[in-house]
């Protein structure tokens, strides 16, 4: 049997009919007020998997009770699932910002409620082992600043090792994006190497896509400065969190700005487009601007391209995998929105080395 799951509401009915749905594959321990959940928080302790807690608590509100649990550290440690009443359909962003991974309202599925509980779990278990990686990467950061004095090809060296940690800190803290930096930078990589045979009159030439694909790796950097509830959250966005969502490609610009005297003037131009215009589309639809055609910088269209095929064949937390065939379908056909003609044309040429990368990488997780 797993370990113990809390659940706190005054309601008899949702504490019996969640203790059915759980009991088989948990201990199940139940409290009826704020005071009872805050004594069963404390005495159970490293023993707890998941709390489910309602708003609306007799006693201690549920909202000071999980305020109290998040400054001790409980929340970052096991998930809080928040049962929610059809009097307070609004506390969702609220109770989101507190900490609460995901809500649950009656009538409860037993499939649906279990599944959903053993990947929150799963979740947080990964999360609480990437603390460890987390502060590997900062011991690295230290390391790789110092580097940046050395001169020459020492010093380009030591600048894509920084952009390669700063970038795999995103991939720590979203849990399961293993590895889609490194595939970002192939991907780019492969398309830039395609498109400068393809089309010579755009200038790309094998130092310039090295660039690109070296300031790939920091496409996503202003994740960082996103709440973990938006970051983590395992079902579909609402519409401000979408919002908070979209603001990564500026704060990862500002970001940028903080290290910007440590990186080459190239380096540091590269990374400033990828980073602010990879969500743009050819034909205005996308984001923060709306920039279309050629007004998008090649760099931040290359990367685009790999970013969105890579999306597509990985899982995530809120999603499954599409197949490799699948993958390129959406992306010509324009369902992921609309590319370049010529960066669509070329990345039709290069579909075999996108498919081996992910036929090697064993990432191929939905069937053809």
């Amino acid at each position: 049997m797993a370990g113990k799951v809390l659940i706190i509401t005054g309601k008899l009915v949702e504490r019996e009919e969640l203790t059915d749905i759980l009991r088989d594959q948990y201990e199940v321990i139940c409290a009826p007020s704020g005071e009872d959940g805050r004594r069963l928080i404390v005495d159970n302790g490293e023993e707890l998997e998941a709390v489910f807690i309602r708003a609306d608590l007799p006693g201690i509100p549920g909202d000071a009770l999980l305020k109290a649990a998040a400054e001790g550290g409980i929340v970052k440690r096991i998930p809080f699932i928040a049962i929610e009443g059809e009097e307070d359909p609004e506390t969702s962003n609220e109770w989101f910002e507190l900490g609460v991974m995901d809500f649950v309202r009656r009538p409860f599925r037993s499939r649906t409620i279990r599944r959903r509980l053993e990947n929150l779990i799963r979740i947080s278990k990964r999360q609480e082992k990437s603390t460890e990686k987390l502060g590997a990467q900062d011991e690295t950061l230290k390391k790789q600043f110092k580097l940046l004095t050395l001169q020459s090809e020492e010093l380009k060296k030591s600048r894509n090792s920084l952009l390669e940690a700063l970038g795999s800190i995103v991939e720590y803290r979203n849990l399961d994006y293993s590895d889609h930096i490194g595939r970002v930078k192939l991907f780019t990589q492969f398309l830039g190497t395609r498109l400068m045979k393809d089309y010579p009159e755009l200038g790309l030439t094998p130092e310039k896509i090295e660039l690109y694909a070296t300031a790939s790796m920091l496409h996503d950097i202003g994740k960082i400065c996103l709440p973990d509830s938006i970051i983590l959250k395992p079902g579909r966005l609402t519409s401000e969190e979408i919002e908070v969502m979209r603001s990564h490609t500026s704060k990862g610009c500002e970001m940028l700005e903080g290290i910007r005297e440590y990186l080459s003037k190239d380096h540091y131009n590269a990374a400033y487009d990828i980073c602010k215009y990879h969500h743009e589309r050819y034909d205005g639809g996308g984001y923060p601007e709306g920039m279309g055609g050629d007004m998008i910088p090649l760099s931040a269209q290359i990367v685009s391209i790999a970013d969105t095929y890579d999306g597509l064949v990985s899982e995530r937390i809120y999603k499954k995998a599409v197949s490799k065939s699948k993958a390129f379908e959406m992306i010509v056909t324009g369902e992921c929105g609309v590319f370049a003609p010529r960066i669509i044309e070329s990345f039709r040429r290069c579909r075999a080395e996108y498919e081996s990368i992910v036929d090697q990488t064993g990432m191929d997780l939905a069937a053809e």
